[in-house]
Formats: structure tokens, sequence, C-alpha cells
């Protein structure tokens, strides 16, 4: 349980990276254009819009931060020239994200901790792992070597 929470975790802190990433790659090299929406699906937004120099693109994975887009809409994207695929919804940026990441790993953690708690219980076994001390030495037994040795 405490493994696959681990798993989540790396995964949202990946997602976090990558939308900070391809945030500098738009603004390295930023351009903004009219774009409308074609579709909108739970998994991506298709949109369409024309390059400065009067190229159509039609993104292959959608605009970046589509929340509240419909159908038909016209809006303003910002979108990099090195790769005009590139593109989100004009004044959005990775932070729209963090609200989505965040809840997912608490979420992930609510569930996981007590479930993982409960899980050990129930298996019979400690809930932690504890250091066996050394062995007692029986007094009776002589020491080698050390004090009041002969």
């Amino acid at each position: 349980m405490l493994v696959l929470a681990l798993l989540i975790t790396v995964m949202m802190a990946a997602l976090a990276v990558a939308m900070r990433r391809n945030d500098a790659a738009i603004n390295a090299h930023l351009a903004r254009a009219t774009a409308t929406v074609l579709t909108v699906s739970p998994l991506r937004t298709g949109i369409e819009f024309v390059t400065e120099d009067g190229t159509t693109v039609r993104p292959p994975d959608g605009v970046l931060y589509p929340g509240l887009l419909t159908p038909g809409q016209k809006f303003i994207v910002e979108y990099s020239t090195a790769d005009p695929e590139l593109v989100r919804v004009a004044g959005r940026t990775a932070s729209v994200g963090n609200l989505m990441v965040a809840a997912v790993l608490v979420a992930t953690w609510l569930i996981a901790a007590p479930l993982a708690y409960l899980l050990r219980r129930r298996s019979g076994r400690p809930l932690l792992r504890r250091r066996q001390p050394p062995p007692a030495t029986d007094p009776a037994v002589p020491s080698l070597g050390g004090p009041g040795a002969d």
C-alpha cells in the first residue's frame, strides 16, 4: 500500500516538473494567437489557431490548462514559436495545476496511511520493527579478555 502511495507521489512530482518545463519552453519563445476550441473531452481539449507566419496548427495533445472551455469558443493562447504544438491558454501557467497535484497527494496519503496501518495491525505483525537488543551475557560464563580476566 505504501509503495503504491510512493509511486503516486513520484508521478505527481514528475507532473509538476513537466508542467514547469512546458511553461519555461513557452516563455522562452513566446507568441500569442487567437484559437478556437474544436473538441472537449475528459483527456484533452482540441484547438486550432494560426501562427504569426500563417501556419494553421492543431496540437495533437490539445491545449495546456484548458479548464472551462467549450466547443466553438474563441480565446487567446500563448505558444512556443520553436514548437507551436506546445500551447497553453493565455494567462494560465503551471500554478493552475498545483491545486490538482496537491489534491491528489492529500487524497492518496489520507487513504494509504490509515489503510496501511489497518492492514499491518490486522496481520498481527508489529506496527514498527524494533531492533533486537544484543543477547544478554551470562555472568556465570567468564568473558575472554577485558577487565578481571586472568
